[in-house]
């Protein structure tokens, strides 16, 4: 085997990781975003309210 087999192989290798990973990474994206956009948050929605100390008179 010459080097440039083995360069070959590398960058046929890493080409083989980069096809499998992205789709991977693309669907857990899309999931992730989704799970956000749909996700009711009612902490956000809560105004905050300070509590009104009582008047002593």
């Amino acid at each position: 085997m010459t080097l440039s087999d083995v360069t070959l192989l590398g960058k046929k290798i890493l080409v083989g990781v980069i096809v499998t990973i992205v789709p991977f990474v693309i669907i857990a994206g899309g999931l992730w975003l989704g799970q956000r956009l749909l996700t009711d948050h009612p902490s956000a929605k809560q105004a905050v309210v300070k509590p009104v100390k009582p008047q002593v008179s």
